[in-house]
């Protein structure tokens, strides 16, 4: 008994496709690593700036990012 080729043809098909998107998510996992590495290690160079910037403005202090201004919290802008 053998199968049809229309059958064969079709699991074929559908094995490639499984295998295909089983190799998708192995890379879309590895991608997934770098980039939680990446925003942990962007974390910490955010800390660590957060901290250099405390000590030179203060603890209470108010960073406008669009302009680049510095005013103590309870300031008027």
């Amino acid at each position: 008994m053998k199968l049809e080729e229309k059958e064969l043809k079709s699991l074929r098909d559908l094995n490639s496709e499984f295998q295909s998107l089983k190799v998708q998510l192995g890379e879309l996992s590895i991608q997934k690593n770098s980039v939680l590495k990446r925003v942990d290690s962007i974390r910490v160079e955010f800390e660590s700036l957060e901290n250099e910037l405390i000590k030179k403005y203060g603890e209470n202090s108010v960073i406008n990012l669009e302009h680049g201004t510095v005013t103590q919290n309870g300031e008027n802008k």
